[in-house]
Order: structure tokens, then C-alpha cells, then sequence
């Protein structure tokens, strides 16, 4: 993924420096944030738990994409799906949000890191915790330290073996 096709966002650094232990505490934090309640269906990140004998989990965050093809999807643009001006981050203005499910059906990654609350019907997605001068929450308290933000440096050195040094 080049950063030119996709903005600032939370990423899994490789297995090499931290590996995801399927915990779901980001998952959990975010539908906190967003929602006030925890579950599966609340929040805008998701964790993908790998296979019994891999055990590799995947955390799941909006790629924040250059084109932006879920706010330009959106049929009530700048009211349901908005563009904050400082950052370009895209976010859902829930109060706005008709869940006519566009904004899921245009985004590029598979599966779409958009969400439609069934219960709601409402798009949610990863918005960077825009409100927060700390940054995004999933990363702040991730127990195995194996989120970032795409724009930052990996958190340690690699020794050129495959392996890590620690400081």
C-alpha cells in the first residue's frame, strides 16, 4: 500500500516487531467511543481472527484512501459523510446517516472497513478518534503495541536478521 493512494491511518505493524494476541481491546475501546456500549457490531475497527493453527489475528481499520470513494459515494456528502478540514480525515455524522449502505459498497478494501449498525442503520467507520489530541485510542491502548499510525516510525530498530532490537 503506497501512501500516495491512502492517507494517514492505523496500521498492524509486521509480525517482527509485535503480533496481535486477538485480545480486541481496540475493538472494544473504539465502540466505547463511538457507541457508549460494547460488541462486535459497535465500533469502527474490527479484529479478524485467524485460523486455530496460524493464530495470527488482523486488525481492521478504514484506509483512509486518497480518492475517498465512500464520502464521494455518500448521497448526502458534507451532511452524513463529511471531510474534516485540517486533517481530510473522512467521518460519518451519524445524525445525518440515512445506513443507504453507499458509502459500504464503495469502499475499496475487502472486506469494507465501513460498518452499517443494523439496529441504527448507520455507517460507522475508523475516524482517526478526531476528537482526541491523543490520538486514536486503539493504539494508545493496545496491550501487544501492535498498532500505529501509518505516517509514524516502526517502534524499534530491526537488527537485520528478521529479528528486533529493544530499547
Amino acid at each position: 500500500m503506497s501512501n500516495e493512494e491512502y492517507g494517514n491511518r492505523v496500521v498492524q505493524y509486521p509480525p517482527q516487531y509485535s503480533v496481535c494476541t486477538g485480545c480486541k481491546s481496540c475493538q472494544l475501546l473504539c465502540a466505547l467511543r463511538q457507541d457508549g456500549v460494547t460488541g462486535p457490531q459497535h465500533g469502527g475497527i474490527q479484529v479478524m481472527h485467524g485460523e486455530l493453527d496460524h493464530m495470527y489475528h488482523t486488525v481492521l481499520a478504514c484506509l483512509h484512501c486518497a480518492d475517498r470513494p465512500c464520502y464521494e459515494a455518500c448521497p448526502k456528502k458534507d451532511k452524513a459523510m463529511c471531510k474534516d478540514g485540517e486533517t481530510n480525515t473522512v467521518f460519518v455524522n451519524r445524525e445525518e446517516c440515512t445506513g443507504c449502505g453507499a458509502c459500504f459498497k464503495a469502499c475499496k478494501a475487502v472486506p469494507s472497513r465501513i460498518l452499517i449498525d443494523k439496529k441504527n442503520r448507520k455507517a460507522k467507520k475508523c475516524d482517526l478518534c478526531r476528537d482526541r489530541a491523543e490520538g486514536p485510542l486503539c493504539i494508545q491502548y493496545c496491550p501487544a503495541r501492535v498498532l500505529g499510525l501509518s505516517g509514524d516510525p516502526l517502534p524499534y530498530e530491526a537488527d537485520g536478521k528478521g529479528g528486533c532490537i529493544t530499547k
